[in-house]
């Protein structure tokens, strides 16, 4: 073995510099996987074979040790690229063929040489101790996570999404311990305390969907017919354990429901789910083996609607990338919205007959429609699908725009074509690309057949482009003009129909609006007092009234009896708000004027998700004692909880904080669950810095579950009055290995960064944003916005502006998709 030094690498720039207009080479050797290599790869190798064996330690220091045999053909003889993201010395011996090979590493790649390689059948096999960065080791447990390009940190392999192959696993553990992995363990034996596992080869998979998982796991099934469906967690209260039976049967009608709509049964060998503390996302839809968020899935005893439902459409999401994302998958991670449109589109299908008592048109918008506007509504803005040069950087494409805006458009998309079209055009795609990879550009040739509107014309807008319209309402001689304009100044039209419904005295009209233009005009009926705009909630983007119709919204929202209106209305006066048009002292009064009789639980949700804002700017002790009254008088008991949540995160009245201390201290209210009196002891710990010794150990002593324990004791730290310790603790989040267990290390900085800290927490932002590369490179898809968000949301100060100016103009050429996270959360 040796490695390229950096004369080798600079005779190799000069080489390919000579190679003008050959793309495929002057690349080719990057760190990451370029795009180039990627290509140069799918085009040359063929028939791709994995066959992996790991021995894990059961302690968590020591390492990992793995061989890899990757088998594949080759059109012809030549080199061949390896991707492993360790150092050199974890790679112990490269053998060819059978020869031992004088291979090269460099920028995270294994080169072997030409000569090594045959035209046919080939067979490399490598000794290595594997990357630490994705097996995510606890003391108990560990599980792999290697989306959307992370196996290479683990094991070396052809990282890319188009390079499907067959895996075949061993693993050896210690006895105690439980595995999974994507498929049915094939042979089992134990041989002086530990286990070696066999598994069975998996159905072509790419790289990022391969997992395993060991460790000392409850083990649990479920009956469907002839399928069995395995669950395992680490809970140990026996109340959430019970709700392992809904989770089973919400899984298994999602399968029910998946394979009669796409008429193709489950594509896989088996079905299992690991419920872990600590996951970094929701979910994660590895075949056979798909992980979730123990608390997105173990609810409280009182849980709201808002959390019931979210856990089925987490399961939904998870059960439909079966088909959409693990049978068919993109060709590169440009196209990774693809996979996560379909997710999200059908979870909110699956959902819908499992709960028919739910305005689901109303949770629609709740959920996809004001996520997407979130982002949609910054400067870090992006298209839904976005250009990608290299996998290293896959994970910053991930956001609210590719999971929520891209089933807006989805719904728009089925809206022109007609549903019978679109299914039959999913089936055709399903069909064709089983087992492989397409394009967008794919699907869109199989549905435009299928359809007499120009959904290339539709996709160029929607989805290639990114921003969203700002449609504004004026009344001019007897007539409704509703104009949209591009605040890109790129002069582009969002194609989309929504409602206006026209009041009066005793009366209102709805009419349907086809914004094809940039303006389009409607009569205005005789009598006529105001014009409300998008009440179905099918139109996308920042709604502006005219000034006297946001007169009377502010006044009498809450008046308009259909509740998908109500709703879509809230929506319009917040992003009114968002941009500057509402003031804060209206848009709250507006809020409370709603709230005591509001009846629909989705509505009073999003009632009180929007009260922390306007609280934190113009909140008062008349205003926190109102609420504190509601949270003992509502009608709604899932209201009265989250009334009370919001105060816990928001208030800052001497005699609020009293009122929660005395919650705290006798434990007794009727709603809340130990995850809310823990982040009540997180607050009063800020609150009260001559008690927080006190409240942490006490609250410490109350729980129950070890893992949960293990968290408690990271996050507490924030929450110390000592400005030299916080300071230690932001020094230690900058070093990778304190952030490995990422919803910890965000919680910790959020604290580090809250309201009560803002002054003091200003001299975080430069060194936090100075890490952000760092974190991109060491974290999750979801942690570098994550991060900036934990840094960033609570300051407000004209300091904290010039902070981040200053970054930008010390890094000018900083990197445009990192830029665009740290742009999403600056207000």
């Amino acid at each position: 073995m040796k490695r390229y030094g950096i004369g080798v690498l600079l005779a190799i720039g000069v080489l390919l510099a000579g190679c003008k207009g050959d793309g495929l080479h002057e690349r080719r050797y990057d760190e990451g996987v370029s795009v180039e290599l990627a290509q140069w790869r799918k085009a040359t190798i063929g028939d791709l074979r994995y066959e992996l064996r790991f021995s894990i330690p059961e302690l968590r220091d020591e390492a990992v040790e793995g061989e890899a045999c990757i088998r594949f053909t080759l059109a012809q003889r030549q080199e061949v690229v390896l991707d492993f993201r360790e150092r050199s010395e974890r790679i112990h011996g490269v053998t060819v063929n059978g020869e031992a090979c004088d291979y090269d590493f460099a920028n995270e790649h294994i080169i072997i040489p030409q000569r090594y390689t045959c035209k046919g059948d080939n067979r490399v096999e490598i000794v290595f101790t594997a990357g630490e960065q994705s097996l995510n080791r606890n003391d108990e447990y560990l599980y792999t996570l290697l989306v959307p390009d992370r196996a290479r940190t683990v094991f070396p392999c052809f990282e890319q999404p188009n390079l499907k192959a067959e895996f075949t696993l061993q693993l050896e553990v210690p006895e105690a311990w439980e595995a999974v992995s994507n498929t049915e363990v094939a042979t089992m034996h134990v041989t002086d305390g530990r286990k070696l596992i066999t598994f069975k080869p998996t159905e072509p998979l790419s790289t990022y969907l391969f997992s395993f998982v060991a460790g000392k796991l409850q083990r649990a099934e479920y009956q469907d017919g002839e399928r069995t469906i395995v669950a395992y967690h680490r809970e140990v209260d026996a109340r959430k354990v019970a709700q392992l039976d809904v989770i089973f049967g919400q899984v298994a009608s999602s399968l029910h429901w998946l394979e009669e709509y796409t008429s193709i049964a489950y594509p896989f060998a088996k079905y299992s789910l690991i419920i872990l503390p600590g996951f970094q996302y929701g979910g994660m839809e590895h075949t056979g083996a798909t992980l979730y968020n123990d608390t997105r899935m173990f609810l409280s005893e009182h849980p709201t609607l808002d959390e019931v439902l979210s856990r089925t459409e987490l399961i939904a999401h998870e059960t439909a990338h079966m088909w959409f994302g693990d049978y068919v998958t993109m060709a590169w991670f440009d196209d990774v919205w693809t996979k996560e449109v379909f997710a999200n589109y059908f979870a909110a299908r699956i959902t819908e007959p499992l709960f028919p008592e739910v305005n689901h048109a109303l949770n629609s918008i709740k959920n996809y429609t004001a996520s997407a506007l979130s982002e949609d509504r910054t400067l870090g803005t992006n298209a839904i699908r976005q250009e990608l040069d290299n996998l290293r950087n896959a994970g910053l494409i991930y956001g609210n725009i590719i999971y929520n805006k891209a089933p807006v458009m989805m719904s728009k998309l089925v809206e022109i074509m007609g549903e019978e079209a679109f299914r039959e055009g999913i089936h055709e795609y399903l069909t064709t690309f089983a087992y492989g990879n397409a394009t967008w550009d794919d699907l869109v040739a199989i549905l435009d057949a299928r359809c007499n509107e120009d959904l290339k014309a539709f996709s160029n807008v929607w989805v290639h482009e990114k921003g969203m319209p700002h449609i504004s309402f004026a009344e001019r001689e007897g007539m409704l003009e509703i104009a949209q304009r591009d605040p890109w100044e790129r002069s582009l039209v969002w194609p989309q129909r929504f409602a206006v419904t026209f009041v009066g005295d005793g009366w209102e009209r709805v009419e349907e609006v086809n914004l094809v233009a940039e303006r389009t005009t409607l009569p205005i009926p005789e009598g006529t007092r105001v014009i409300l705009p998008n009440t179905d909630g099918r139109g996308y983007g920042l709604f502006i009234p005219t000034a006297e119709t946001m007169a009377w919204l502010l006044a009498h929202w809450h008046e308009v009896a259909d509740d998908t209106a109500r709703q879509s209305l809230l929506m319009t006066m917040y992003e009114n708000y968002k941009a500057r048009l509402l003031g804060a002292e209206a848009w709250m009064q507006a809020l409370l004027a709603g709230l005591p009789g509001e009846r629909n639980e989705l509505v009073a949700s999003t009632l009180c998700s929007y009260l922390g804002e306007p609280l934190r700017e113009v909140g008062t002790a008349e205003v926190e004692a109102l609420l504190w009254r509601w949270t003992e008088e509502h009608a709604l008991t899932s209201c009265r909880l989250q009334l009370m949540r919001s105060l816990i995160a928001n208030a800052r009245a001497p005699k609020t904080i009293e009122q929660l201390y005395a919650v705290w201290e006798r434990k007794a209210h009727p709603l809340l669950s130990e995850r809310d009196y823990i982040n009540l002891a997180y607050e009063l710990a800020l609150h009260m810095p001559e008690k927080q010794e006190a409240i942490v150990a006490a609250q410490r002593a109350r729980i129950v579950n070890p893992d949960r324990v293990r968290e408690f004791d990271f996050v507490s730290q924030a929450v110390v009055p000592d400005t030299a310790a916080m300071d230690a603790l932001f020094a230690a989040l900058l070093e990778a290995e304190n952030r490995r267990i990422e919803p910890w290390a965000e919680k910790a900085l959020t604290y580090l960064n809250h309201p009560l800290r803002e002054e003091y927490a200003v001299k975080y932002i430069r060194p936090g944003l100075e890490a952000m590369q760092e974190v991109q490179r060491t974290g999750d898809i979801f942690f570098p916005k994550k991060w900036a968000r934990a840094l960033l949301r609570y300051h407000r100060s004209d300091e904290a502006r010039r902070e981040v100016e200053a970054f930008f103009a010390a890094h000018p050429d900083y990197p445009a998709l990192l830029k665009s996270k740290i742009f999403m959360n600056v207000d």
